[in-house]
């Protein structure tokens, strides 16, 4: 028969990968990276651990892919805003912040994110990887700000970034916040970063 076409093997390996990843996923953000054990994902995924370690060579290997694939679920959301119109960017920033500042459908996720960051404080390679990807996507929210005329992109980048980043850990800290009325606050702080009147491409170039 022979061996498998190279498309095959190599299809059947990156599904295996994604399987792993979503153990691994899960294992860290009830356990905490350090907490979770590679026998427990391993029998998650239903292999044993040796077969785990054909794939990633280490726990310290797996936990930085699980990083870099939660990081780059995060730069890809920005892509949603990069052939907005300036006021549909302004739109779709205030939906964005009322699915972040209420969004309880994936509660390990944020809990994933804190151990993250908990991680990057102590281990310089996840602490590298976190901060590659942060430059990338203020890099491409910078450029759509500059797109929809929208002048000191970077600044008003950062104040933005800077919002999100807290909402989840504001919310961990006091969960009887009135949600409702902090909501349409942080929605109108928000917009008023954006300006009040962006500047169109057109009206950039009279």
């Amino acid at each position: 028969m022979g061996e498998m076409p190279v498309s095959k093997t190599a299809a059947k390996r990156e599904a295996r990968i994604c399987e792993i990843l979503e153990c691994a996923e899960k294992h860290f953000s009830i356990k905490g990276f350090h907490g979770a054990g590679i026998s427990g994902i391993a029998a998650d995924c239903g292999i044993s651990v040796g077969h785990l370690y054909h794939y990633f060579g280490s726990k310290d290997e797996l936990i930085q892919a699980v990083v870099k694939l939660e990081m780059g679920r995060q730069e890809e959301s920005i892509a949603a805003f990069e052939d907005l119109s300036p006021e549909n960017l302004r739109i779709e920033m205030a939906e964005l912040t009322t699915t972040i500042f209420s969004n309880d459908k994936e509660p390990f996720r944020t809990v994933l994110n804190f151990e993250i960051l908990a991680e990057a404080q102590r281990n310089p390679d996840v602490a590298a990887i976190m901060q590659h990807h942060d430059a990338q996507m203020r890099r491409r929210f910078m450029s759509i700000l500059r797109r929809a005329g929208i002048d000191d992109p970077e600044t008003r980048t950062e104040l933005i970034f800077t919002i999100f980043s807290g909402l989840s850990a504001r919310a961990l800290r006091h969960p009887e916040q009135e949600r409702a009325t902090l909501l349409e606050v942080i929605q109108d702080v928000i917009l008023k970063i954006l300006g009040d009147k962006p500047v169109t491409s057109d009206a950039a170039c009279d």
